[in-house]
């Protein structure tokens, strides 16, 4: 991040992760933001008081119970499965979606979210299941069609992402 630049993270993103990718010396630069935002606490206040200095030197040790304050409290990866969103399911739809157009064609890459999708119920309507059947029996029935279904197909798995589904475990 360059100097000046607005850390983009939101709390619930930073209780998931600790605000890794966030700079120590640019955590007084997001907690301001995240007062600018509308969220309040005397430690977020604290933190965002901090100069760069400040945050580089002890930003990292405050970031637990400003969260905390916040009502976002760091998550405890000592059990990270649970926290996993898609229940731990996410590594084989992430897998179909790297393997689409190497070894797999988009049509098996949907087949492969189906039958994960299918294993979850909550996981069916987030993954879209309805439409990715639609989109193979279209496939299978309209021949001259089918480059353009596989381009629907890899534009809908292509969409798919992990943090558009909550945890098992919420809050």
């Amino acid at each position: 991040m360059a100097e000046g630049e607005v850390p983009e993270i939101s709390p619930p993103e930073a209780s998931r992760n600790g605000a890794g990718h966030v700079r120590n010396e640019d955590l007084p630069m997001l907690a301001a933001v995240w007062l600018a935002q509308g969220y309040d606490s005397d430690e977020l206040r604290e933190l965002a008081g901090m100069t760069r200095q400040e945050g580089q030197q002890g930003g990292r040790q405050l970031l637990p119970g400003v969260l905390a304050s916040l009502g976002w409290p760091m998550r405890d990866c000592r059990n990270p499965r649970e926290e996993i969103p898609w229940r731990g399911y996410w590594d084989a739809i992430a897998w179909a979606q790297e393997q689409m157009d190497r070894l797999l064609s988009p049509y098996a890459a949907a087949q492969k979210v189906i039958e994960v999708a299918g294993d979850v119920p909550d996981l069916w309507v987030l993954a879209g299941g309805e439409r990715l059947m639609s989109l193979l029996r279209d496939w299978d029935e309209h021949r001259a069609e089918r480059q353009q279904i596989d381009d629907q197909l890899r534009e809908h798995l292509r969409s798919l992402r992990e943090e558009d589904v909550p945890p098992l475990i919420s809050g």
